[in-house]
Order: structure tokens, then sequence, then C-alpha cells
């Protein structure tokens, strides 16, 4: 396998294999210009669909459907798919899924990860008010008040700039004295020039405003919040413009990089077009992009006769 890894790694592919025996996403040739394909320096078109994305430590984001561009955030260098911190993801259309515990884990574990933060222990779940199901609770405790408890009820919606918005309707902190979200949050003016903006946090009156691709773990993403509505186990969010029909025969649960130069392990793809395919497409395809080379040594590859690479590989927690 590391043979045919390795001279998939040197070719230049010029055309799309029609192969039966290879799954995946067809010919998509008139969607991209031939300069494109030649430029090693240009983004990498990016798709995946029906994958559970591993993103940090018991945190996934569940991507319906995600069309986009990976461009490398280090000057020099390709994108690195093994390393989430190399590159990002642009986004053109993406449809997304986050429960409410994975979205409390990345509140407490990064967004609000940082010395001097306001909060602990922040946990996020829906209302629950059977007349306000389109609401959530973000409940928590000061760390400058001896832990107070703190309850914010809000309303989650997108904002014109495609933004998160929660919409502050009650705000309760037991035995202290309320003036406003500044207050309860135990945050001074010079906190919002801190730490909070590097991950993409603003408040805006009594209101929380998130950068949400600023507010995750890496890769970094970017891309305009359309819309977002609240479920019994999480909220879904939209991005960009609204998703195409899927592509006649492809194969659901993959994630596919075309175009550009790409880099894994020791491997480097130049004018890319990797496929990474679920072994078992009859669940959401568990893929975690912190441990990929684990995942993928445990599948295998075939090669196409246009260069292009196609990895099967097994579920993480089969892996695991």
């Amino acid at each position: 396998m590391l043979a045919l890894v390795a001279v998939a790694g040197c070719g230049r592919h010029t055309t799309r294999s029609t192969d039966s025996d290879n799954p995946g996403p067809e010919d998509v040739r008139s969607a991209e210009a031939p300069a494109t394909r030649r430029d090693e320096t240009a983004p990498t078109l990016t798709e995946m669909e029906d994958v559970d994305l591993h993103v940090a430590d018991g945190v996934v984001i569940h991507v319906r459907r995600l069309e986009g561009e990976a461009v490398s955030s280090r000057k020099g260098e390709p994108v690195g798919l093994d390393d989430p911190g190399s590159y990002e993801i642009r986004l053109r259309s993406a449809e997304t899924f986050v429960e409410y515990p994975d979205l409390s884990r990345v509140l407490n574990d990064f967004t609000f990860n940082f010395e001097g933060a306001p909060v602990k222990g922040l946990e996020v779940r829906r209302e629950e008010d059977p007349g306000e199901r389109d609401e959530i609770q973000l409940t928590g405790r000061l760390k400058k008040v001896l832990g107070v408890p703190f309850e914010i009820e809000g309303r989650p919606e997108a904002t014109a700039d495609g933004r998160l918005r929660i919409r502050t309707l009650s705000i309760q902190a037991f035995d202290v004295k309320v003036a406003g979200l500044m207050d309860v949050l135990g945050m001074k003016t010079e906190d919002l020039l801190g730490g909070l903006e590097e991950r993409g946090i603003a408040v805006d009156g009594e209101d929380l405003v998130l950068d949400v691709g600023r507010a995750f773990p890496p890769p970094r993403v970017s891309g305009r919040v359309r819309s977002v509505h609240v479920t019994p186990t999480g909220l879904a969010l939209s991005f960009g413009a609204a998703p195409p029909a899927a592509r006649s025969g492809v194969r659901s649960n993959y994630l596919w990089f075309r175009g550009g130069t790409i880099r894994i392990g020791r491997m480097t793809q130049r004018d890319a077009d990797l496929r990474i395919v679920d072994d078992d497409p009859n669940d959401p395809f568990d893929f975690d992009v912190r441990h990929m080379n684990d995942q993928l040594a445990a599948g295998y590859a075939k090669l196409a006769p246009s260069g292009g690479l196609t990895m099967h590989v097994p579920d993480e927690a089969d892996v695991r």
C-alpha cells in the first residue's frame, strides 16, 4: 500500500476515472477551469457528504453536505490534511448539525479555554418550556464570583453579516445583582479584545454574537451562516448558498479533495484527486481529521488510470 500511495503522490492528473469499480463522485471536469487544474498553488476544491467529523476529543460535527475550498494557512506550504491547523476551509455551501453536549464541550474546552476566561462549566441545552422550542439555555459558573451559577435564555439566529447571534431573552445569576450580559459573565471591555476576540466572540448590547468558524477547533472554517434551527438534540446550521442537488451516481459518505496541492504524511499529491470513502455506507462516515493517518492505514487504496487515488476507510470507532 505504501508503494501505491507513493506512486499516487507523483502523478499529475488530467482526466477522471470512469472505472465502475472506483466508487465516489464521478466526472466533474465541466465544473473546473483548466487553469485551476494546472495551478499547484490553487485552492483545493473540497466536498463532504454524510460525515461525522471529529474535530476534538468528544466533539463531533455532522456534515450532511459541504462544498468549499481548502486553502493553506502557512505561506509556501501545501494543504496538510493531517494537520488541521495548516489550512482553512472556505465554505461555499454547507449543511451541518452539532449536538448540545458537543457544543458544550467546544465552549468549555476551546472557546472559553484560555487564561483569564470569565466563566466555566458551560452547558447548552434546549429551553425546557414546551412553548419555547426555538430557544436555548446557556448555564455555567462565574469564575470571578466564587463560582456563582448563572443562566441565560436566548434565541439563536443568523445575522445579516453571516454570524450566529444568541438573542438574549433573560439573564439570571443567583444572589448576584445583574446589570447586563457583561456583568453576569464577569467580563470587562478589555476581555473582548483578548481571548474572546481571538475565538470570534463579541457582545452586542445584551446579545452574544459568534463567528462560528473561529469559535470551533481547527481546521478553521470561514463562511456565512445562512440559517440556524433549534432541534430537540442540537443546532442545525446552514452556511452559504443553498446546497446543490446530489450528483448523479455519487456514493454517499465521503470526503473528496481535488486541485491544488495536498499533503498527508510523506505523500504530496499535486493537481490533487483524493477521495476518502466510507467502507460501510450504511451509517454516517465516522472520520477523525486529527488522527486520519491511523484511519487511512487501516483501509486500502485504489489507483485510477488517471492517477486519482481512492481510499476505502473504516469508521474511526472501528479502528479504535
